[in-house]
C-alpha cells in the first residue's frame, strides 16, 4: 500500500507518533547539554568553552556539506514506487557518496592542517575526523526514518550523543588535561575538552549503525546492495540543489561563530557559542516534527493534505516557542549565572537568537514541499539570506561583539522566512501566516514588560 493511499488521519497519527519519541528523548538530551555546558562552562573555562565552539562549527558544517542533502533526498528515493527491492543499494549509494566526500574534505584540510590552525591548535588535526562521522551517522539515522519513525534516530541523537559527550569531557579534564606525552608534548585541557568531543562522534557513529541494521533487519545489506559509479554520480546530481540549500541553512548557525572567533575572539566566542547552546531548546521544537514530516511529504501526493499540516504545525511551533522565550526572558539572567561570571552579560545576546530560532523553526517547514517538488527554490533563498548574514555579523560583531552577531543572525532569520512565506504561497496557495502570529508576538511582549520590568530601561533606552 503506497504512502498517498493513506488517510490524513494516519499521517496525523505517524506525527504525533513521531513527535512524542523525539520529545521523549528531547527532555534525556537537553539535561545531558545542560549539565555539559555547566561543566564545561565552570571548569574548562570561557575560552577552552569559545575554542569548542570554533572547532565544532567548522567540523559540523563540513560535515553537513559532506552529508550532500542526502538527508531529505534518500527518504524521497526510498519512497518512490517500485524502490522497495532496492532499497538497500540506495542507502549504499548514499554512503558511498558521503564516504567520498567527508574522507576528501579530511584529507585535503589534514594536509593543510599547519597552515590553517592556530598555534594553540597544533596537533589536534584529529578533529577533522568529526567530518566522517557526524556524515555517515547521518545517512545511517536517516534511512531508520523510512518507517515513519524516530525510534533509532531520537535514541542516537538524544542518548548516545549528548551523554556520551558529558561522560568523556569529564572524564577528559580529570585524567587527560595535563597527561605528558612519550614526544614530550603536554595535552591541554582544549585538546582534551576536543578529544571527547570526538569521541562521543565516534559512539555515535558506531550506534547509529547499529540502529540501521536493527530497523531493517540483520543481513539486509548481505548481497543486496550494489552500488555503482554512476548510481553515486546521478545521486550527486540529483542532491546538488538540497545540499546547497541545508548547507546554507545550517551556516546560519556557525558561520556566526566562525566570523565572530575572527573579530573578536574566543571569549566573545564563548559567551555566543553559550547563548546558542541555550538557543536549541527554542530551535529542537521543530524538529519534533520534521523528521516524520519530512517522509509524509515526500510521499504525498496532495497539496492540500500538505498544506494542512504545514499550517497546524507552523503555528503550533510558534505558539511553543514564543512561550519558551517568555519564560527565559523573565528568569534567564539567574540562570545565565549559573555558568560563571564570564557569562552573566548574554541575556540579551540570547533573547536575540532565540527570535532568530523563533523565525526559522516557525517557517522552516515550509521548505519541505519545495525540496521536493521545486527543489532549486530553497538553495537560493538560503544563500540570499546568508550572504545578508555574513555582511551584517561581520560588522555588527566588529562593533558590538557576540550581540552583534546575534541582531545579525536574528535579521537573516526574518529575511528568509518572509521569503518561505512568499514562495509556498506563490508556488502552492498555502497561507501560513495569519493574524494569529502578530497577536501572540505582542501579548508576548506586553507579559514580559510587566514581569519583569528591569528590562524596561533597556529596551527603551
Amino acid at each position: 500500500m503506497s504512502a498517498d493511499s493513506h488517510p490524513i488521519a494516519g499521517e496525523k497519527r505517524d506525527l504525533r507518533k513521531g513527535a512524542l519519541q523525539i520529545l521523549s528523548g528531547f527532555g534525556v538530551r537537553m539535561a545531558a547539554r545542560i549539565l555539559l555546558i555547566v561543566f564545561v562552562a565552570r571548569m574548562y573555562g570561557i575560552e577552552d568553552f569559545g575554542r569548542l565552539g570554533e572547532i565544532v562549527a567548522v567540523v559540523e558544517l563540513l560535515a553537513t556539506f559532506a552529508t550532500f542533502g542526502l538527508a531529505k533526498v534518500l527518504l524521497g528515493r526510498l519512497s518512490e514506487e517500485g524502490q522497495e527491492q532496492h532499497a538497500a543499494t540506495r542507502i549504499a549509494e548514499a554512503a558511498g557518496l558521503v564516504a567520498i566526500l567527508s574522507f576528501s574534505m579530511t584529507a585535503i584540510l589534514w594536509v593543510a592542517w599547519p597552515l590553517l590552525a592556530s598555534q594553540s591548535m597544533a596537533g589536534s588535526e584529529f578533529v577533522l575526523f568529526g567530518i566522517p562521522l557526524i556524515a555517515l551517522s547521518e545517512i545511517a539515522t536517516t534511512a531508520t526514518r523510512h518507517f515513519r519513525t524516530a525510534l533509532w534516530d531520537t535514541l542516537v541523537k538524544a542518548l548516545v550523543k549528548p551523554w556520551s559527550f558529558l561522560i568523556l569531557a569529564v572524564a577528559a579534564y580529570y585524567w587527560l588535561a595535563g597527561t605528558t606525552l612519550p614526544s614530550g608534548k603536554v595535552i591541554s585541557s582544549e585538546q582534551a575538552l576536543l578529544g571527547a568531543y570526538i569521541g562521543s562522534l565516534a559512539l555515535t557513529a558506531c550506534a547509529a549503525l547499529l540502529a540501521t541494521s536493527a530497523s531493517f533487519g540483520r543481513g539486509f545489506f548481505a548481497g543486496r546492495s550494489r552500488p555503482t559509479f554512476r548510481g553515486i554520480f546521478n545521486l550527486a546530481k540529483l542532491s546538488f540543489p538540497i545540499a546547497l540549500n541545508d548547507t546554507s541553512v545550517y551556516a546560519f548557525r556557525r558561520i556566526d561563530i566562525i566570523i565572530l572567533a575572527v573579530v573578536a575572539g574566543p571569549k566573545a566566542t564563548g559567551i555566543y557559542y553559550l547563548a546558542q547552546q541555550i538557543a536549541t531548546v527554542v530551535e529542537k521544537v521543530r524538529y519534533l516534527f520534521e523528521p516524520v514530516l519530512a517522509p509524509i511529504i515526500a510521499q504525498s501526493k496532495s497539496l492540500d493534505t500538505i498544506g494542512e499540516h504545514l499550517r497546524r504545525l507552523g503555528w503550533f511551533i510558534f505558539a511553543a516557542q514564543t512561550a519558551i522565550i517568555v519564560l527565559f526572558a523573565i528568569f534567564g539572567e539567574p540562570l545565565l549565572s549559573w555558568f560563571g561570571t564570564g557569562f552573566a552579560f548574554g541575556l540579551f545576546v540570547v533573547l536575540a537568537i532565540l527570535v532568530g530560532e523563533l523565525l526559522d523553526g516557525s517557517f522552516g517547514l515550509c521548505e519541505l514541499p519545495m525540496v521536493y517538488r521545486h527543489p532549486a527554490w530553497p538553495p537560493r533563498m538560503a544563500l540570499a539570506a546568508l550572504a545578508i548574514e555574513v555582511v551584517l555579523v561581520w560588522i555588527l560583531a566588529t562593533q558590538y561583539g557576540a550581540l552583534g552577531a546575534a541582531i545579525g543572525f536574528a535579521t537573516a532569520m526574518l529575511v528568509l522566512a518572509a521569503m518561505r512565506i512568499v514562495a509556498v504561497r506563490s508556488l502552492y496557495g498555502f497561507k501560513v501566516l495569519g493574524l494569529r502570529q502578530p497577536a501572540l508576538a505582542i501579548a508576548a511582549i506586553g507579559i514580559v514588560l510587566l514581569a519583569n520590568s528591569a528590562l524596561m530601561p533597556a529596551v527603551f533606552r
